[in-house]
């Protein structure tokens, strides 16, 4: 790229990443961060602290130079520099302030001698002095590559005394100086020549960046090793895992004969208990086939037979009236009465298989891999949750049929350290296995007591204790870094989620939108900075819906409506004040109707329009915004964080105040220039903490509930975190903005 080309793009590189306008004497912290010198100023008096300020960038501390004047901290001559040479690519468009007559024109020169613009109406005035015959002068216009370089390269000039060259290095002051310094202010101290100086600091710096390179090599010899301990973990893994296998393979398949067993015996056993009812019955059959016989001869008998004849000696009536007599005596078959099958379980070996388990899992450190592998259990007695704390509790089967048809009749009941905490509601779910899943919430961090009662009677293993922490988060990814090539951030600001799990992310720095996997894996990307369709200038806020990517365009003043492939579609807006329009829009986001909610932060409103960009209505149109950076909805309340005021303010769907809660500071439930919003599956308000470098969690009343991570750039450290995102399996995603990344969280 030419020096032309470069000089087109410095634009950004000459902007303060605090007011995001052009630098104003810039100041260069030890951290190497450079920021106007009434941004810092800014930032110290809202601290209140004199003798020290931080960075806004890195957030690290530093100790004010002299007197805690924070002009004593050095000049960006570099900044500077870039900012003589911005003049000369907008002369086109702009013009240039002359130098002399601050008049602005097209038609202008540029003196290398005097380092700065003349007009064509003050230039013979600067060539008619002698003083200034040797003075390289040049229009504009005339302005080739090795021009634009002649004036990046020009020897920096001592701010006290005008004109003067620095040629030292006081050794003693350690500042640069020049000769009118040296003969002043730094009599008597060791001085040498400004380059020889630079060249041995470079020198050493260079030894440094050597050793540095040193140290990572080796460190990447350890990434290797440790890439080799993970295949070798999971392998050793698989093998346990192979192990449990074989051994519950073996375990089911012992308790699957006894089962077969069993029921060869049932089988047996019903095979024979149906024959001898089978010759039962066939006995019984030729009985009556017997009687019937008999019954039909008798009456036929009685039917042809007189009295005199029935009155006279006959066998067979005589036998028929024996054979009664004997049945009355015998009794009828006994058919009351059948064999009775029933199961007996083995208690002792159920019991014995919930409380004693198949087996335990271990791990322990072996030489292999020092301190990279801990593990500890608890089993089930112990639950380390957040404030939700989830029991699994079994029961024998007849109490698992009480629980079932009278789940009343199931309390779980909590001790803390402050006593019985009666007020707590638990909720059941049973699992249909023999288990039921007891959720309850704990008022208080510490030793919980936790007994589960059936008809008043303690179910087995219970009371037991269960340790109730905070919820913990911690980073399971992160992708990007600086860049400007495709997967690489520059200033990550929105972030979205689509139902598909896609990760689209708004750039400040690139101008451009991109989509990324669930994990991290760059899809596709759109956008280029300008004022056209499908660019953009300071892209922030960004939300799917449906199929359509919704974009706020901050500094064009607009919302801009897209595919989700990237492919305009619409836009609405326009920098002004009235309703339709306008300024410097940030927090963007969807309404259970499929409104766009717009935090129109330069007018002091929240604005809500419909997909086609039709006005709707506005909220704090009475004052009660100072700068909203974002509105969502959720159930019947919108959350907006007011940096103004530092806190976030609360309305109903009608835009009616409700209530307010946090304030500046850094305690919990304090912020700091709170950013963009999001709920997460639970119904649970998460706050980017900017300037604290941390996302807060609060029920939607305000109570504050956790927080996670704080400032650094390991895995897990935030820097000026913007927004959050929920992924459908509750992972929140992080736009980390000071590190130029996202992480993901769990």
């Amino acid at each position: 790229m030419n020096t032309k080309t470069f000089l087109d793009n410095i634009h950004e590189p000459v902007c303060c990443p605090v007011c995001n306008t052009r630098f104003a004497n810039p100041k260069q912290l030890p951290c190497l961060h450079s920021f106007c010198l009434h941004c810092l100023q800014r930032i110290q008096q809202t601290s209140g602290i004199r003798d020290t300020t931080s960075c806004p960038e890195c957030r690290r501390n530093f100790t004010i130079p002299g007197n805690g004047d924070l002009n004593a901290f050095p000049t960006n001559f570099r900044v500077n520099s870039l900012l003589d040479a911005l003049p000369v690519t907008e002369c086109n468009t702009s013009g240039i302030k002359c130098g002399n007559c601050e008049k602005t024109s097209g038609e202008s020169a540029y003196c290398f001698t005097c380092c700065s613009f003349w007009c064509g109406d003050c230039l013979p005035l600067h060539n008619g002095l002698r003083s200034n015959k040797e003075h390289h002068v040049l229009a504009l216009k005339d302005f080739r590559d090795e021009d634009f370089e002649n004036i990046l390269k020009q020897p920096t000039l001592c701010g006290k005394h005008e004109k003067k060259k620095l040629k030292f290095f006081c050794q003693e002051c350690k500042i640069a100086i020049c000769n009118a310094c040296a003969l002043t202010d730094h009599e008597g101290h060791a001085k040498i020549v400004l380059e020889d100086a630079a060249k041995e600091r470079k020198s050493r710096v260079e030894a440094a960046i050597e050793s540095k390179k040193r140290r990572a090599l080796e460190k990447m010899t350890w990434i290797a090793k440790i890439g080799d301990n993970c295949v070798l973990i999971k392998e050793r893994a698989a093998r346990v895992e192979s192990d449990v296998q074989h051994f519950a393979h073996s375990f089911i398949a012992a308790i699957e004969a006894e089962k077969n067993h069993i029921f060869d015996e049932v089988e047996n056993t019903v095979r024979t208990v149906l024959h001898l009812f089978g010759e039962k019955r066939k006995e019984i059959e030729e009985y009556v086939k017997m009687q019937e016989a008999e019954i039909e001869k008798t009456e036929l008998i009685l039917k042809r037979t007189t009295n005199v004849q029935l009155m006279q000696p006959h066998e067979f009536l005589d036998q028929i009236v024996q054979e009664k007599a004997e049945e009355e005596d015998s009794g009828n078959f006994d058919m009351e009465h059948v064999v009775a099958f029933v199961f007996k379980g083995n208690e002792k070996l159920f019991d014995d298989l919930k409380f004693q388990h198949i087996g335990c899992f271990e791990s322990f450190i072996t030489k292999t891999i020092p301190k990279y592998s801990s593990a500890e259990g608890k089993g089930i007695r112990k639950g380390t949750v957040g404030l939700k704390a989830e029991i699994i509790v079994t029961t024998r089967n007849t109490q698992r049929e009480q629980c079932h048809q009278e789940r009343d009749c199931v309390a779980l009941e909590i001790e803390t350290r402050k006593g019985r905490d009666s007020a707590i509601k638990p909720q059941i779910k049973d699992n249909k296995d023999g288990t039921y899943k007891i959720n309850y919430f704990a008022k208080e961090i510490g030793t919980c007591q936790a007994s589960v009662k059936v008809n008043g009677e303690h179910v087995r293993g219970s009371p037991f204790k269960v340790q109730v922490k905070r919820r913990q988060f911690r980073p399971v990814l992160s992708f990007g870094k600086q860049g400007s090539d495709a997967g690489m951030l520059s200033k990550p600001c929105g972030v979205a989620v689509n139902d598909k799990d896609e990760i689209a992310v708004s750039e400040c720095g690139n101008h451009r939108v991109q989509i990324f996997s669930s994990n991290g894996t760059h899809l596709r990307s759109f956008g280029k900075k300008g004022n056209r369709q499908v660019e953009f200038d300071w892209p922030a806020g960004i939300a799917f819906y449906n199929d359509k990517i919704i974009v706020a365009d901050a500094n064009n003043h607009r919302v801009q409506l897209f595919s989700d492939e990237g492919h305009y579609l619409n836009q609405f807006g326009g920098k002004g004040s009235r309703d339709h329009q306008l300024r410097n829009p940030h927090g963007l986001s969807i309404d259970s109707d499929g409104s766009i909610i717009v935090a129109d932060t330069g007018n002091e409103l929240i604005k809500i329009f419909s997909l086609d960009g039709r006005f709707l209505r506005s909220i704090g149109t009475e004052g009660s915004l100072i700068y909203p950076f974002h509105c969502i909805q959720h159930d019947n309340y919108l959350f907006v964080s007011d940096r103004g005021d530092h806190c976030i303010k609360v309305f109903n769907r009608d835009g009616e105040f409700l209530y307010i809660f946090g304030q500046q500071g850094k305690g919990d439930g304090q912020f700091d220039l709170p950013g963009f919003l999001s709920v997460d599956r639970e119904g649970h308000l998460l706050v980017c903490d900017t300037l604290n470098d941390r996302v807060q969690m609060f029920k939607l009343s305000g109570e504050f509930i956790t927080k996670f991570r704080v400032s650094g750039t390991r895995a897990g450290k935030i820097i000026r975190p913007v927004s959050t995102a929920v992924l459908s399996d509750g992972k929140i995603i992080v736009t980390d903005l000071g590190s130029h990344r996202v992480q993901i969280f769990e």
